[in-house]
């Protein structure tokens, strides 16, 4: 069972009100895998965790949609109240940061030890770490 499988179980629990027993999976995750995964969090499906989810943090007022990739030491969750929602096909590299509230549209690349803390449209890729936004077809 791998990172991933524990967050959905710890989520089916939490949905399900077994609030406690989403806990203790929630720190077995943490336990094994260095992953803290918020059980409140609303992960979309077939998320992929490519390197164990080794140093993966999110929060619990996160949503992300289907198909997303995080590399190792990702970090996303909110520093002022409100949401952080992340669309489909989202990719975070290494070291990312993502700290809202703030929106990111679908088709999205995070480069890797970016900070992100504005919102991003649709199939946009953010680089740097004075993150800025490329949109296809422009040059840099």
């Amino acid at each position: 069972m791998g990172t991933e499988a524990l967050y959905y179980l710890s989520h089916r629990l939490w949905k399900r009100g077994f609030k406690r027993l989403a806990l203790l999976v929630k720190y077995l995750n943490v336990l094994l895998f260095r992953a803290y995964i918020d059980s409140p969090a609303e992960i979309g499906v077939r998320l992929d965790l490519p390197h164990g989810g080794f140093g993966v943090v999110i929060g619990p007022d996160v949503t992300i949609g289907d198909d997303a990739i995080m590399l190792h030491n990702v970090t996303i969750g909110h520093a002022k109240p409100g949401p952080v929602i992340i669309g489909d096909r989202f990719c975070a590299g290494t070291g990312a940061i993502i700290i809202g509230p703030l929106r990111i549209g679908d088709d999205v690349t995070v480069g890797a030890n970016t900070t992100v803390t504005f919102d991003v449209p649709d199939g946009a890729t953010v680089v740097s770490q004075k993150a800025r936004i490329i949109l296809p077809g422009t040059r840099v």
